[in-house]
């Protein structure tokens, strides 16, 4: 039998079982076979699954040692086979296993019984949980944890969290423009800009004040055209 790996998913995992088949005299894909079949062995006390009620057992008293493999697509994928039966909706789902243990080692075979098909029959290893337990979900774990962190427990001066929170208030959540400076046309030459964690700091504060529980302080520079002094020449803002 060949043996193509071994593969780990989480402990009641499912994982798809497709093969792609050819003649084994013209080489050509292998269309409409209705013998291509999967069994699984478990290695630890070699019972085998029994597909008439998902049951690991010996296999003198096995219903259905072997289950079908249905044709995916004569027309596109030709010569593709997969399982994709009730229980097991495309591919082998362990969580449906009545007697599974945790971190079992599992052999699963395809054969095709009519022996047309060349290259089979073949199989490869199946490992549930240990390792694929301790990472399952977890890019999903990973961005909830992100997401719903309080932003007071980020705050620290260069941090991202401290990026965004500026970058919040920035854009008129909680500011305070103070400190302006106009010229004789109504440009603003000077300003300040002060952010703040909540609505009452920012109502709070005066005009003029400092240390009024802002967390970030910018300042805005205008230089005005000299032909037409009621324009920019240029404008800067600076993170004090």
């Amino acid at each position: 039998m060949i043996f193509a790996g071994s593969v780990e998913i989480p402990t009641g995992g499912k994982e798809p079982v497709e093969i792609q088949v050819f003649h084994g005299i013209t080489g050509q894909p292998l269309v409409g076979s209705t013998t291509l079949q999967v069994s699984v062995r478990r290695l630890k006390d070699d019972l085998y699954l029994d597909w008439s009620n998902d049951t690991l057992r010996i296999d003198i008293i096995i219903v259905k040692l072997w289950e079908t493999l249905e044709e995916v697509d004569p027309t596109n994928r030709a010569g593709l086979y997969r399982l994709n039966t009730v229980n097991h909706v495309r591919g082998l789902d362990t969580s449906k296993f009545t007697n599974a243990d945790v971190n079992d080692v599992y052999e699963v075979t395809i054969r095709d019984s009519a022996e047309v098909a060349g290259g089979v029959p073949m199989g490869f290893e199946l490992k549930t949980g240990a390792l694929a337990d301790k990472i399952n979900g977890l890019p999903y774990d990973v961005a909830n944890s992100v997401w719903d962190a309080m932003q007071a427990d980020h705050k620290i001066t260069g941090s991202f969290g401290d990026m965004m929170r500026r970058i919040v208030a920035l854009q008129k959540e909680h500011y305070y423009v103070d400190n302006t400076t106009y010229n004789t046309e109504g440009l603003l030459l000077f300003g300040r800009i002060r952010l703040f964690e909540t609505e009452a700091a920012v109502n709070a504060a005066t005009y003029g004040g400092s240390s009024e529980g802002e967390f970030a302080t910018y300042e805005l520079t205008t230089t005005p055209k000299p032909l037409t002094p009621e324009r920019a020449n240029d404008v800067r803002s600076v993170r004090k």
